[in-house]
This record gives C-alpha cells, sequence and structure tokens, in this order.
C-alpha cells in the first residue's frame, strides 16, 4: 500500500466515528509498504556541485530519517558528454558533479542510476530519466512593498521583467535575505506559469514574501534581498504543484481519492529530476 494512500484512509477511519456518531469498533490493518527509490536533483546553470539524492522509501510510521543509497552509478548525459558522479564521504546517498560543471540552456539532461538493489532481493535495478533545460529572459529588478493582508503581514517582492510571447514558460521564485535562503522548503516555493502575462511586461507584481512572524525573515533597513527566478518545464512546474496539492491536502475534505504525484522517473522511482535556468535579481531594504 502507497504511504501517502495509507494515511489518507487511515486518517478518514477516524474522522468517520466523528462525523456519524459513530460507536462501533473498526479494525485497522496497516500493511508494510514495499521499498522504493526516491530521487532529487537539479541540474541548473550556476556554476556548482549539483547534487544528486538518493534514498529510500520506507513504511510510513518509521520516525527516522530516510536512508541514503550508497554504492550507485551515478551519469549524466547533456548530449555531448557523459558525466560520472561522486559519493559524498560525509553524506550517503548524496552524489555530486565536478564544482565546475553547470547547465546549458535548451541542452536535454539524462540521468542513469545503476547498481542498486532498493528491495534487497538480489536483482540489480537501473533507473533513469531526462529534463529539458529551458531557456529563460532575465528579470529587470525587484522591490521591496510592504504590505498588511489578513493572513500576512511582511515584506513583499515585486517584480519587473518582460515575458517572451514566443513560448508558454514556467517558473519558480526563492528569496535570499543576507545571504541566507528564506523560501526554499517545498510550502514556500512559490511556482506560476505565464498565462495571465505571456508576452507582457510584469510591471510590479507581486511573486515572493517574507513574513514578519517567520524567524529569519522580517525585514529590517539594509538588509540584501536577492530574488532568485528559476525557469522549470511544465513537467516539473506540475509536480510541485502536485506535491504541495498532497502536502496540504485537497478541499473539499471528500473531494476524491488523492492522485499520486507525477514523476519523470522510470521503473517506480519517486521522485524528480529537473533541468532548471537560473536567474538573480537583487534590492537593499529602504
Amino acid at each position: 500500500m502507497k504511504k501517502t494512500f495509507l494515511y489518507l484512509s487511515f486518517s478518514l477511519l477516524l474522522a468517520f466515528p466523528i462525523i456519524q456518531s459513530c460507536t462501533e469498533p473498526y479494525d485497522i490493518e496497516l500493511d508494510n509498504s514495499y521499498a522504493r527509490l526516491i530521487v532529487y536533483g537539479e541540474i541548473t546553470t550556476d556554476t556548482t556541485a549539483h547534487v544528486i539524492r538518493l534514498t529510500r522509501s520506507a513504511d510510513y510510521y518509521y520516525n527516522l530519517p530516510a536512508e541514503g543509497v550508497s554504492g550507485a552509478i551515478v551519469r549524466i548525459n547533456d548530449g555531448i558528454r557523459e558525466i560520472a558522479l561522486s559519493e559524498s564521504e560525509t553524506e550517503p546517498g548524496s552524489y555530486q558533479t565536478g564544482a565546475d560543471y553547470y547547465g546549458v540552456p535548451g541542452r536535454s539532461y539524462s540521468l542513469t542510476i545503476d547498481n542498486v538493489d532498493i528491495n534487497r532481493d538480489g536483482a540489480i535495478e537501473a533507473y533513469s530519466a531526462s529534463s529539458e533545460l529551458p531557456f529563460m529572459a532575465a528579470p529587470d529588478s525587484i522591490r521591496l512593498n510592504y504590505a498588511r493582508y489578513p493572513f500576512f503581514q511582511g515584506s513583499e517582492i515585486l517584480l519587473f521583467a518582460k515575458d517572451p510571447a514566443e513560448t508558454e514558460d514556467f517558473y519558480a521564485f526563492k528569496v535570499v535575505k543576507n545571504g541566507i535562503q528564506q523560501t526554499d522548503s517545498l510550502p514556500e516555493i512559490i511556482v506560476q506559469n505565464d498565462q495571465l502575462f505571456n508576452g507582457n511586461y510584469t510591471n510590479g507584481v507581486s511573486v515572493q514574501f517574507l513574513d514578519d512572524d517567520k524567524p529569519g525573515e522580517k525585514v529590517s533597513p539594509g538588509d540584501t534581498i536577492v530574488f532568485e527566478m528559476f525557469g522549470i518545464t511544465s513537467e516539473y512546474y506540475n509536480f510541485i504543484v502536485q506535491a504541495q496539492t498532497a502536502l496540504f491536502g485537497s478541499n473539499p475534505l471528500f473531494s476524491g481519492p488523492p492522485a499520486n504525484v507525477t514523476t519523470n522517473l522510470s521503473n517506480g522511482a519517486l521522485g524528480f529530476f529537473a533541468g532548471v535556468n537560473v536567474r538573480r535579481v537583487g534590492a537593499v531594504a529602504p
């Protein structure tokens, strides 16, 4: 049984007696889920050591950190050359490119993973994924605006940028404050397609937020704010949206069973491998 379905089924079975005022006991059998390979990694236009993280799935009530998958043979091919990644000596399951590696817009990147036995049944398994690294226009500038909304008080980031009219584009947005990433967790990443501004100048659209009530996010005069704009594929956009929906839950409660989060990985693996175009623009808080 898949972990997501197990959790939702268990939650609904607990909720029904309360909603229906029913006193009949329920017998709940919680089966163990079979092990799956979980992969997450990005090839970006930054020149840096890019990391592909491999972990093994566990039962829902397994309350330890995900187990890294060691000893894999991990390769990346951009259509021109293929490189082998090296496993970290301090973090099992993390495989890195060299520090001088960078992605090139317009190329398609293929990931292959070999020499793994996720189910520990003695059979060696192989996995693969591919992603295009899209082109993206650079943003012009940002402006900070202090805002008060019913559920938010803090600084919003207004973006000034031209969206190309020739293509359908997809974006993700993050924020760095004084050199520290503030919005790198899944709930705080904002993704956006260009349906509302395709081919237009954004002219100050609100794209990210720094909440006064969250530790470290409150902006003070003189703080340096860097807005990170990521050009992503439609497949990666859909993956993030579906993962956020699975995390936050659907509304209304009885809207139907959740679907599996889309992946571009083969052989039943979970997660995503993405090509990402990165652009940055900064401002100093007044």
